[in-house]
């Protein structure tokens, strides 16, 4: 018996695939049809603002006559998530360090470069 999620070729299917198994990797180089509706969708879905983040850019790319592949979209994700996650780091880190130069905690500074653990312990220690 086919797949029932195979019948859906356009853009539905995209999120038919994402209920079901969390991703569009099955449909890496699908072609995205209705990227403002495929991205208010997925955010209307997951409550996940990364998918309506990058509708700008896709449409400009569209309207330059350039096809947006599934591929491309799934790496913009994944960059905007990359760069939220160093940015939320590095300033938790940041913060971390500042509290424990106030209090002339030097060897947990050194700890905490080296050490993700320890570094994790601290951040609860002072609720960072």
């Amino acid at each position: 018996m086919q797949n029932v999620r195979e019948y859906f070729t356009s853009d539905l299917g995209f999120v038919v695939d994402y209920l079901n198994e969390g991703s569009f990797e099955k449909r890496r180089n699908q072609k995205i049809i209705h990227v403002e509706a495929l991205c208010e969708m997925m955010e209307a879905l997951t409550g996940d603002t990364r998918f309506t983040d990058q509708v700008e850019d896709l449409l400009k790319k569209q309207k330059e006559g350039k096809e947006i592949v599934m591929c491309e979209y799934i790496d913009m994700l994944e960059a905007r998530g990359e760069i939220r996650g160093e940015n939320r780091g590095e300033t938790r880190l940041a913060n971390l360090i500042q509290t424990l130069l106030k209090e002339k905690k030097f060897d947990d500074i050194e700890a905490v470069s080296g050490n993700r653990e320890r570094r994790h312990e601290l951040y609860k220690q002072y609720g960072i």
